[in-house]
């Protein structure tokens, strides 16, 4: 977890320490016939009560058995129970908040991050539908705006108009992928822990019901939600919150610390002063919440469990990704974020970017053995298995990622596809994701292969310092075509693709021909083949 989030996710934590970490007292129980023990509250197990003693021994007794104000506090007990403030799994754990779908203007505020000691200002954008977000993420929603979130557990969020919703904690176990579709789940995926904050408007939720490792609250500005499995709706400003429960039970944890259990069709408000009494929910609230639930439910319709499996590997992937069918070569993960495109000592077109979805892109640039392996030749000038393929056309570049989508397709994630590096994945890439526009020291004959160094032909890949993301020879040895048509950018793009025809295309990276300035340059071509013109290959979900 970056530093930023992790400081920011501390602060939410410490405001609700202890209203949700605190231990229940010890207390002098009553039995119904009159005896006494002093005892903590542990957990009601159905229509039992565990309770442990100051020596540490622990009774499990009938509810029954105690006096009504120990019924009475142990129901109030076991609604607090579900406060558990959410923590990481051992192994950290993933997970995946996915834009089922998206009506009207949504926003999405992602978390703040830091590049080694700079901070990354996080920028408001659209959202789209069928990316995942990440905890930390910021939903915001205009007027006669609403959009539905799918979690990874199953699990369904309708956010409606003019809300704000902080996605503070989820972290998830893995799961086994398999065609169930997620409408017919009814426990979670696998176990989970996750917190969110509705600071304003309206939030329909469908959990479905959890593991005993699993806990979901919902903060509001004067209450928290805990859930154990159930639908229920949530409505919040800045002096009070509403709970009203179609079907299950809620916690609901009130600014006194205060616990009421709130059942099937039951509703229960609370201000700064704490909650009042539980009220029946009308027919027409019924009909609205259960409405809200089946859009929700409707717009995961097409969600299984393998494609929800694929989209966490896809968000919160493994550093690398090897393609097994081109010799194992590596391809290293670039995740979401922002930089400035363009190279302003050379022009003016330096233009704010924002990756919104992470793809992997080759350590190296693809090989004459790589090649040869998929596509049965070697067209290159300078010979050598682990020199840079040269001499290929944009076409026959193109034509290699196509051949690994089909002979990939067992091991890459599903909606994945093998592709040339849009120009601006290249640069992202290049540029390390540093504010500064140079990724690299100042260019000589020990870091580069370019003209000063004299060779006068490509090099073994490698060969040279990589730069900060651990790419290789992004600069020099040969240039790389890219899947951008050559044409002009302005202004704040998100994953920017190039105009959509053209008759050249970018080539970025410069060569073992070309003097330092060329490095940071881009040119352009038609579908030319050079001795010092080739590739690297990128896998990302499909366009």
């Amino acid at each position: 977890m970056n530093p930023f989030l992790r400081l920011s996710l501390f602060s939410f934590f410490l405001l609700l320490q202890n209203l949700l970490t605190a231990e229940e007292p010890i207390r002098t129980w009553t039995s119904s016939d009159g005896r006494t023990m002093e005892a903590r509250f542990i957990e009601q197990v159905g229509s039992n009560v565990r309770i442990k003693n100051e020596a540490g021994r622990e009774f499990t007794l009938p509810i029954t058995r105690f006096s009504e104000a120990d019924q009475e506090y142990a129901v109030e007990a076991a609604a607090r129970a579900l406060f558990k403030t959410p923590e990481p799994f051992e192994d950290r754990g993933k997970g995946a908040i996915i834009i089922a779908s998206a009506t009207g203007k949504v926003t999405v505020i992602p978390a703040p991050r830091y590049s080694g000691s700079q901070e990354v200002k996080p920028v408001a954008r659209n959202v789209i539908v069928g990316e995942p977000l990440p905890h930390g993420s910021t939903i915001i929603t205009g007027a006669n705006s609403e959009a539905d979130l799918l979690l990874t557990t199953g699990s369904l969020a309708k956010v409606g108009p003019n809300s704000k919703l902080v996605l503070n904690a989820f972290w998830q176990k893995d799961f086994r992928a398999s065609a169930k579709k997620v409408t017919d789940l009814k426990e979670e995926t696998s176990p989970s822990r996750v917190a969110f904050k509705l600071e304003a408007g309206d939030l329909v939720v469908d959990v479905k019901k959890l593991n005993r490792e699993s806990s979901f609250i919902i903060e509001s500005p004067v209450g928290v939600a805990g859930i154990r499995g159930t639908q229920f709706g949530l409505s919040a400003d800045a002096g009070s919150t509403e709970l009203a429960v179609l079907e299950g039970r809620v916690g609901f944890l009130d600014a006194n610390r205060k616990a009421k259990s709130v059942e099937t069709a039951q509703k229960v408000a609370g201000c700064q002063d704490g909650a009042g009494e539980l009220n029946a929910l009308a027919e027409s609230e019924k009909a609205e919440l259960a409405k809200a639930v089946a859009d929700s439910q409707e717009s995961a319709s097409e969600y299984d469990l393998t494609r929800l499996s694929n989209t966490v590997e896809g968000y919160a992937p493994k550093p690398n990704y090897i393609v097994k069918s081109a010799l194992n070569m590596e391809l290293i993960w670039c995740p979401p974020g922002s930089f400035y495109m363009g190279n302003p000592d050379i022009n003016l077109d330096k233009n704010p970017v924002i990756i919104t979805r992470g793809f992997y892109l080759g350590k190296y640039e693809v090989t004459q053995e790589e090649y040869g392996k998929v596509m049965g030749t070697n067209p290159s000038k300078f010979k050598g298995k682990k020199l840079p393929v040269e001499m290929v056309s944009w076409n026959e570049a193109n034509s290699f990622c196509n051949l690994l989508d089909e002979t990939e397709k067992l091991y890459a994630p599903k909606g994945w596809k093998f592709h040339l590096p849009t120009e601006a994945q290249w640069e992202y890439a290049f540029k390390a994701n540093l504010k500064n526009w140079q990724p690299y020291p100042k260019v000589n004959p020990k870091n580069t292969n370019y003209k000063q160094s004299n060779l006068n032909k490509s090099t073994f890949i490698g060969s040279y310092p990589p730069n900060p993301l651990g790419f290789y020879d992004m600069r020099g040895n040969v240039w790389e075509w890219t899947a951008d048509w050559a044409g002009n950018r302005n202004g704040v793009v998100f994953d920017p693709t190039g105009p959509s025809i053209g008759t050249q295309k970018i080539r970025r990276g410069g060569g073992w021909n070309d003097n330092a300035p060329a490095l940071w340059n881009r040119t352009s071509g038609n579908n030319m083949k050079l001795g010092y013109l080739g590739f690297r290959l990128c896998l990302a979900p499909a366009r």
